[in-house]
Formats: structure tokens, sequence, C-alpha cells
């Protein structure tokens, strides 16, 4: 790298004396903004770039843009390489460009779907979950790594309410001009337009963009996209998942909180090797039912499957191994919400729970009796899956899954290898009087969890 003029700010301490303070401001060619306080600056140097110089800019701290919100955004599309090129479109959860943006070409589609035969609204899609964010269906976690992802709605409401914006064109480029409110940097969206079918609609009069939040229409799979234009920006809008829409990355951790319920008091001492809680995860002394939760995932969801399994991988169609026994772990869904001294129970003590206690059925509740005659109440929740839970506690439900923190057999009844598919759980059937262990049940399944003391 050859220096070519160093320029010394001899103002500088000159402006020092006086009271006010100035910034250097630099107009870069993709028209953002940066600020800089010339008290924090000694020299200049203009120098000759080099490809490959030991102090070329790292392309992950390039595309960054502190905007000084919550996530840092990226100058470019996913697929670009400045912030005037349009990049690739991308269908909702794909992480490839097409040329055509069908529902017969959408990877996430029920393949058996028959058009005229009675399925709910949402049936001729595969629901990827409440977001997608940071997940193995989010084109830019996938592409960049790192804490790269693919914005929520809440972040596109942040940048959107957030920012001033103008509609103008760098490079000859239409867009809109994102300006932080907070710190005065800026960044650029082009008017990609987006892809319908094999048709570029709204070429230069549009941005649209995929946020990573599915709508809370529950009846119909759409998802969240963020639209500007010259008069309007918003991200409240929603669309079909297999149109083609433009990706604009964030970086920052995950945004998952982990939930936090009332710890109960008192465990129940049945006279076991282990007390019991008093209610399910979720739910309380007077309202025991719960809530429903998946092998290995910490938080509920409004509906469980493999597509929106946190432990699936979309692109390997594989499941990944969280653990043989997660109990007091990190994937242990009553410890990370109810403590250390709490946990899921094992298998042997579900196992005992059968071999020592006497069962009743009262209305919807199993009564549990352990041998010191002091009982608990399982409440019979069934499980929820694609279509959501089912009709809820108090309805005509007579059987309950409650999650144990082991993996199930390692093979199905038919001799083929689980491959981490399965856990164990204690299912039971009031009205038949069966109370068993079951250890072919689905991780993705959504069940009902009783934690044990483990203090």
């Amino acid at each position: 790298m050859k220096k070519l003029a160093t320029l010394a700010l001899c103002a500088v301490s000159a402006m020092a004396v006086s009271a006010q303070t100035y910034v250097m401001k630099i107009h870069r060619t993709d028209g953002s903004v940066q600020l800089i306080k010339t008290t924090e600056v000694d020299k200049v140097d203009f120098e000759e770039y080099t490809e490959g110089a030991p102090d070329t800019p790292v392309l992950g701290e390039e595309r960054m843009v502190d905007l000084g919100l919550s996530v840092k955004w990226a100058a470019w599309n996913m697929g670009a390489t400045k912030p005037s090129e349009y990049g690739n479109f991308y269908a909702y959860g794909e992480t490839e460009p097409k040329t055509e943006y069908t529902i017969d070409n959408y990877k996430w589609v029920w393949e058996d779907y028959e058009e005229g035969q009675f399925y709910e609204t949402w049936e001729q899609y595969l629901m990827l979950g409440e977001t997608i964010t940071a997940t193995n269906y989010d084109v830019a976690h996938v592409k960049w790594g790192d804490q790269w992802r693919m914005p929520t709605k809440l972040e596109w409401d942040e940048l959107l309410n957030g920012c001033t914006w103008k509609w103008t064109a760098i490079d000859g480029v239409t867009g809109c001009l994102a300006t932080s409110k907070v710190n005065g940097q800026s960044v650029f969206f082009p008017a990609a337009g987006n892809m319908v079918d094999a048709e570029h609609t709204h070429d230069q009069l549009g941005c649209f963009y995929w946020t990573a939040t599915s709508t809370e229409d529950f009846e119909e799979v759409r998802n969240h996209r963020a639209n500007m234009d010259a008069t309007y920006q918003s991200a409240d809008g929603y669309d079909y998942p297999e149109v083609g829409f433009s990706v604009r990355a964030v970086y920052g951790p995950d945004p998952f909180v982990q939930p936090k319920y009332g710890v109960p008091s008192a465990p129940v001492d049945l006279g076991l090797s282990v007390k019991w809680a008093p209610c399910n995860l979720g739910g309380n002394p007077t309202a025991l039912a719960g809530n429903y939760f998946c092998y290995g995932e910490t938080a509920p969801k409004q509906y469980s499957h493999v597509y929106n399994y946190k432990f699936y991988d979309p692109l390997e169609d594989a499941y990944v191994n969280c653990g043989d026994n997660i109990c007091g772990t990190e994937y242990d869904c009553a410890t990370q919400a109810w403590g250390d001294d709490w946990r899921l129970p094992t298998r042997a003590e579900f196992e005992e729970l059968v071999e020592k206690c006497t069962f009743t059925r009262s209305g919807y509740d199993l009564v549990v009796t352990g041998p010191n005659g002091n009982t608990m109440k399982l409440p019979a929740m069934g499980f929820m899956g694609y279509a959501g839970a089912p009709t809820g506690y108090l309805s005509p439900i007579d059987t309950g899954y409650y999650l144990s923190g082991e993996t199930g057999a390692a093979t199905w009844a038919n001799g083929r290898p689980t491959d981490n598919e399965v856990c164990t759980m204690f299912r039971f059937q009031a009205d038949k009087g069966n109370y068993l262990i079951y250890e072919y049940a689905s991780r993705a399944m959504g069940v009902s969890v009783r934690p044990v003391y483990a203090k």
C-alpha cells in the first residue's frame, strides 16, 4: 500500500477552543452519511487501495451500518454487492433465488395437497413458525452466518419509526434513503419491486422486503412484509409466501426471550424418590393446565410440527441431536423457566409413578395418589399438533401426554432408526384405564410438562 498524501487537521485544535462541537460529515457514494467528531480525529490519510492488504476492511464491517437502533443493518440486499444493486428475490423461507415464483415451485407446501378437498385454508402451505429469524429458513443467517439474520417485524417497525425517509436515487437507481433520527447515519433501499410468477412487478416503484414474522391470522399462512415507496413506509402488510421479495439482513443476537413463570411455593411429596410440581409448567395451583412444549424447546408455540421444530434442519431433512438426557440442561424447559431446583422428569421417575401410585379420574383430571396417600392432579390435555392446541382444558379430552427429559427407542417398531426423532413420554387414557411409558413420541409434538423438584 503506497501512501499518497496526509491531511493534518490543523483547524481541529482551534475548533476545540470553542465551546461548540464540530463534526466531519462524510458523504458516501451510496448516499449514506457518516458523522465523526473532529475532536476524535488526529489526521486523515489518503492511501492507495490494494486488494488483500492487511488493513483492508473486513466485509462484515463494511456491509454493517449502525443506525443507533437495537440491531445493525446491512448496507445492501442479500445477493447484492453494493447498496444500489437489487440483489436477489426470495420466497419466504427459501434460501436460493429462482426465475419464477409460483406455488407450484414453492418449497414449503404439502406434497399431497389436493385442490377441492376439504382442508383448513392454511394446509396448502407448511407453517414454518411464528418467526424464522436465525433459523435454517433464514437466507441471511444461512448465507452470512454469525449473528446475521432476517429482521423481525418489530425490528422493521423500529427502523421505519426511527428514521426519516427520502425517495431519491443512487447510481441512477430509485429507492428509499433511511436516515437515523438517533445518529444521522443512513442506509439505502433500492426500489427493486418484486416477483410474482415470472413477472417482475413494481420495478423502480416500490421496495418490498420480507420480515421474519408470520401473521397472527392462524387461519391462513401469510407473512409480514415491509413496503416502502415515495409516500408510504410500513411493515403491517403481508403476502403469500411463494412471491419473491428482497431480503435485507440485520446483525444482532437472536431476539428470543426466555419466558418466566411463577414458581410454585412448594412441591408435592407423594412418597416417591422425587417430589412433583403441583401444576403444569405455565399453569398455577388454581389453573393446572399450563402450556405445551416440545422436546428441547424452552418456550410454548401457537402450533407444533416438524417444520417449526427448533431441532429439525429443513436443509438436511434431519433432526439435530440436543441430547439423550436433557434434564437440568439448557434444553430443559422446566429448569429454564423455574430455576435449577426444577427439571423435567426422567423415564425412571415416570415409571415409578406408574408402578407405585394409583390413578382415578376426576372430570378431565387424572388424580395420582402416592404411597403416602398424598395426591396431585394431571390434566388430560391431549397434545398440540399442526392445527394448534386442542379445544383446551375442560373439553372432552381424556388423554394426557407428559414430557420426560429422555430420548425414546433407538428404532421405530418397523426397525428404521429414529435418528433423534423421538422421546419418551408418560401417556394415559383415563377412560380406558391405560397408564404407560410411551417411547415413540415425536420430539416435535407439543405436550404438557409436569416438573419435578430436583433439589
